[in-house]
Order: C-alpha cells, then sequence, then structure tokens
C-alpha cells in the first residue's frame, strides 16, 4: 500500500512539471517568446531649433539616446524622413505635429509628438515683397495706440491691451518704447518717468520691476486702467506672428541683453532696432547678433549707400518734411529697401488726408499713426 501511494505521487507531480512545460512554450511564465513582446524605449531627447518660425525660416529637428535606433521623422506637412537631424522650412502658417518613431529593431519603440507653430512671414520677406508692390502702404501703430483705444476705450498707451488692440485694427508693425528698470528689467515706457502714463510718480530707471509693477497705467485721456507696465517680454509674446515691431532702444538700455532676449524668443526676424541716424549705435546692436535688424534714420541720399550694404536692413526712417526727403526715398527703393514715415496728426479724424496724400505721392511705404481705424481704409 506505501509502495502504491508513492508510485501515485510521482505519476502526479511528474504531471504537473509536464503541464508547466507546456505553458511556458505556449506564451505563458518566463519563456524566451516573452522576451520579443514589444517593449517602450527610454524616450529621447528632443531638440528643435525653433519651435515657433516664419514661413521658409530653416528649423532644425535631432534627438539624442543611448539606444541603437532607427528613426522616421514626419513633420507635419505630408513630409518625412529618415535621417537622424534634419531640418525643414514650412510655407505656409499654421499648427504642425511633428512625430519621431524610435525602433531598436528588437521591438523596442518610442514615439513622441510636439507642435510647430509657424506664425506668419520674416520681416524682411515682407518688406521685400512690400517694395515690390507699387502703391502698397503698411500702416504702423505709434506706441500701440488706435482710434479705439485713444478716443473710445480708454487703451493706454504701451500696454498689452494697446498691442492686442492694433492687431485687431489691422496695423502690420507697431512702434513701442524700451527702457530699463533699477534692477534691469526691460519695461515699455515711453517717457523717462511714469508720472504722465501712470497712477504714480517716479522715474524708471530708479525704479525696481516688481515696484513699476504695482502701478496702474493711464488712458490718453486719464483714465486710470486696469493694465500695468509690461515688460518687453509680455509685449513681445502678445504679437508674436500677428505684427510686426519697431523697437526703440531708450537711453541706458542694456543693448546685448534687449537682442539676446529677443533671440531667445525668436523674435529676431519679427522686429527692428531703431537707433536714430548714428552707426555707432546702430553697431551696438549688430554686434551683439549680425541677424539683428537695425532700423536707421536716414538724412542723406549719400547714407543710403552706407545702410544697404548691410542686407538684413530693409526699412529706414525719412521725415516726410526734410529738404531731400523724395530724393531719399527715391534711392532707397531702387536698392530694394522701404521708407518709413511718422504722421501722428489728428487731422485725419477730420477727413483731412491731404499730408497722408504727399507722403504718399512721395512714396513712402509705411506710415506711423495713432489712428490705425482711420489711415488703414485710406491708404488701402
Amino acid at each position: 500500500m506505501k509502495r502504491y501511494f508513492l508510485l501515485m505521487c510521482f505519476w502526479i507531480g511528474f504531471g504537473i512539471l509536464l503541464q508547466s512545460c507546456q505553458k511556458d512554450d505556449n506564451g505563458g511564465g518566463t519563456g524566451v517568446d516573452d522576451q520579443e513582446e514589444d517593449y517602450e524605449l527610454p524616450a529621447p531627447t528632443f531638440t528643435i531649433s525653433n519651435p515657433v518660425p516664419c514661413i521658409n525660416e530653416e528649423v532644425e529637428f535631432s534627438f539624442t539616446t543611448d539606444a541603437s535606433v532607427t528613426q522616421v521623422w514626419k513633420l507635419g506637412d505630408e513630409t518625412s524622413s529618415t535621417e537622424k537631424t534634419i531640418k525643414h522650412k514650412y510655407t505656409s502658417e499654421g499648427d504642425f505635429n511633428v512625430n519621431l518613431k524610435l525602433s531598436d529593431g528588437k521591438g523596442g519603440v518610442v514615439s513622441i509628438d510636439t507642435i510647430i507653430s509657424v506664425m506668419g512671414k520674416r520681416i524682411n520677406d515682407a518688406l521685400d515683397e512690400l517694395v515690390k508692390e507699387t502703391g502698397k502702404v503698411w500702416v504702423c501703430s505709434h506706441r500701440g495706440n488706435t482710434y479705439y483705444g485713444q478716443k473710445i476705450g480708454s487703451v493706454p498707451e504701451n500696454s498689452v491691451e494697446a498691442i492686442e488692440r492694433a492687431v485687431t485694427a489691422g496695423a502690420q508693425m507697431i512702434e513701442m518704447d524700451v527702457r530699463n528698470s533699477a534692477d534691469g528689467a526691460f519695461v515699455m515706457m515711453h517717457d523717462a518717468t511714469i508720472d504722465r502714463t501712470t497712477d504714480g510718480a517716479g522715474t524708471v530707471a530708479e525704479m525696481s520691476l516688481s515696484m513699476l509693477k504695482r502701478f496702474k497705467l493711464k488712458a490718453e485721456d486719464g483714465t486710470v486702467t486696469d493694465d500695468q507696465i509690461p515688460t518687453l517680454e509680455e509685449a513681445l509674446l502678445a504679437g508674436r506672428g500677428k505684427i510686426f515691431y519697431e523697437l526703440d532702444i531708450k537711453k541706458g538700455v542694456d543693448i546685448p541683453t534687449v537682442v539676446h532676449l529677443c533671440d531667445s524668443l525668436h523674435m529676431l526676424d519679427r522686429v527692428v532696432f531703431y537707433r536714430g541716424s548714428s552707426k555707432e549705435k546702430a553697431r551696438e546692436v549688430t554686434d551683439v547678433n549680425s541677424q539683428a535688424i537695425v532700423f536707421p534714420y536716414v538724412e542723406t541720399v549719400a547714407d543710403i549707400d552706407y545702410w544697404s550694404a548691410d542686407p538684413r536692413i530693409k526699412l529706414i526712417q525719412v521725415g516726410y518734411g526734410d529738404a531731400t526727403a523724395s530724393e531719399i526715398v527715391a534711392a532707397a527703393k531702387a536698392k530694394g529697401m522701404a521708407s518709413f514715415t511718422s504722421y501722428i496728426s489728428d487731422a485725419i479724424l477730420y477727413n483731412n488726408f491731404t499730408e497722408v496724400d504727399n507722403i504718399r505721392s512721395m512714396q513712402y511705404q509705411i506710415i506711423l499713426t495713432n489712428y490705425v481705424e482711420m489711415l488703414k481704409p485710406y491708404v488701402e
């Protein structure tokens, strides 16, 4: 009986072992076939040279990983590539989903996505088109001012709301003023003090950013608004891809840091830096970054040859009342440069466009105004 019991235990144990082996062979347990199932690779470091490019601006895509992989890029505009590093130009505005899929050939895969927002044209590409289109005129909003902001809606100059209103009104460019705070921040303020434009008082350069942010901006009619003094970064981001910027850099501003900030926001090809007629002050900008675009004031025809030697300078300012203004504008156009002038008179509020007609007859292509809504329909 004892011998019979031991024999039964032996056969039961053998049956259990056999079932276990069969289970492993069929995909259960820890067999070799389990190791061939798909698994996810560690995510790579994904690098994009510019996530907010302009149309036809080159963007470089690359990645790094410790794994040995093959890659497939899909760039969201029907373009694909199997190169590790690729350079690409988008030809239209919009948001494009970029997908990178990596595989190690052993079942390990990883797929990551990101969005590229293509925002309008580069300013120099747009200016090239403007110069070639006879009779075309852009409107530039003076300190972000619009008829709505000045006369109806109580919107302060050099404010984020002013930028948004200028965009809505259809301005192609906006002029704004940059100053340094005491702690090195860049703020938008025309005057050296905040007395006229806020509910406070004091000198911008002697006040910290946190102190400046305590005050509220006032509109042209004296109304105290809820708007704060914006930083340069806030101002640029408010209109990036929607409007071009002319930055009037005031005395004492740290030029290199301003240029670096614009570059970090991918705005160097959407901004022009005004430094008056001074060649030395212009070099303070371009010595920092050769891609920065200077916007000079030109006083003589002879100066056109100097400024046009820099292929990035496509825009100059000329006072329309200057004695040789017509000759300067014509010489600039012959060099492929657009001309800009300031006309901030209230005359157009009373349907008086006499001076505007004179400016247009001199072939200026950009006019600065406080009243975008009045000037834009007229010049179009």
